[in-house]
């Protein structure tokens, strides 16, 4: 469990993995480290589907440690290999591994479809369940789909299949549907009634393959246009400043002060909006920060996209921005945006006229 844990949200980057120390024999990356106190070796395999499988083995024995995958075992010993174990992992992730949003590669083929069709991503509102994204409409914010995860015998109830274990946790994408096609829908493998929400109005599609993109795809595309009819405003609504930008950035995915350094004061970002050259950016990091660290200009807008982020997403756009400033975190916390008309930043928009009249105030 430790293992899937670690990786359940990232790929191998094969390019990646021999530098970092693997060494492939017919088609398997295997490696191997000795852990703290030299009694016990990590191993690690990454096959050619890009599934990882590791384990500890005792040195003295020559036997795998089993103790570290019974969650009953507690005791201070077991724990601190369990810990050594999981460094190890999490150092192999960091350095050879790309990060991206969802479980399932279908899950994430899909979003790279929805930024691609309606121009949004997901946005990640759950502290607890941190892997849940939703896709708001950006004509009204309101949500569209939202990628959820859940047991399948909770999900499938009595219709259980030999696809998936009944306590297996599996991805699913809550849509909304017409009431007089809900029926039929369920009917259909792979479309359950809607696990969390109203199932008059909702469905659950797993995102296992059972389903085609395209399939998927369309089902999403019903969604969107039931709810784009609706009214509402998304956060933040109000006079917006022109020319001024708010991005978000996850300091887990990537290290903004390292890119500038890298970069001679410049990088290169995947462009979400109607970005011009001359216009100014600011980049709001999220938790631990959760605050805007950094204010910069475009120096060049409508770019190729070079896949220098999660190249899942399906970006095709990227700007050049250089920095100007970077802040100490507690100059534009997330306390200061919502007293100025602003909100957390988990997609590119556009900056309240307040915020951006309060901030230059504060400079």
């Amino acid at each position: 469990m430790i293992t899937e844990e670690v990786f359940s949200r990232s790929r191998p980057d094969f390019n990646k993995l021999q530098s970092g120390g693997f060494r492939e024999e017919g088609g398997v990356f295997r490696c191997a480290e000795v852990l703290p106190g030299q009694q016990f070796r990590a191993e690690l395999e990454v096959s050619e589907d890009g599934r990882v499988t590791g384990r500890v083995i005792d040195l003295d024995t020559g036997e795998e440690y089993l103790p570290i995958r019974i969650e009953g075992q507690t005791g201070g010993f077991v724990g601190q290999v369990r810990e050594d174990y999981k460094a190890f992992l999490e150092k192999v992730r960091d350095a050879c591994f790309i990060p991206v949003s969802f479980i399932y590669d279908q899950s994430n083929r899909i979003e790279g479809r929805i930024h691609r069709d309606y121009g949004v991503t997901a946005e990640f509102p759950w502290e607890k369940y941190p892997g849940n994204g939703t896709f708001k409409c950006r004509e009204n914010g309101k949500w569209f789909g939202a990628v959820l995860t859940v047991a399948y015998g909770k999900l499938a109830g009595e219709t259980l299949s030999s696809t998936h274990d009944e306590d297996e946790v599996v991805e699913v994408v809550n849509l909304k549907a017409s009431p007089d096609e809900i029926p039929a829908l369920t009917e259909r493998p792979g479309i359950f009634p809607a696990w969390h929400m109203n199932k008059k109005h909702w469905i659950s599609v797993i995102l296992d393959d059972t389903l085609s993109d395209e399939e998927v795809m369309e089902l999403i595309r019903g969604s969107h246009a039931l709810t784009s009819k609706g009214k509402g405003s998304s956060s933040g609504s109000g006079p917006r400043a022109a020319g001024v930008w708010m991005i978000p950035s996850n300091p887990a995915y990537y290290d903004v002060d390292a890119g500038f350094r890298g970069g001679k004061g410049e990088i290169e970002w995947h462009q979400h909006t109607k970005v011009k050259a001359g216009d100014e950016v600011y980049i709001y990091c999220s938790a631990p920060y959760s605050a805007i660290l950094y204010r910069c200009s475009v120096v060049a807008a409508d770019l190729p996209y070079r896949g220098m982020f999660r190249e899942s997403k399906g970006y095709t756009k990227s700007m050049r921005i250089r920095l100007i400033e970077k802040y100490p975190q507690d100059r534009y916390p997330l306390a200061f945006l919502k007293a100025h008309g602003g909100s957390a930043v988990r997609s590119a928009r556009s900056m309240p006229a307040a915020l951006y009249e309060a901030i230059c105030k504060a400079r």
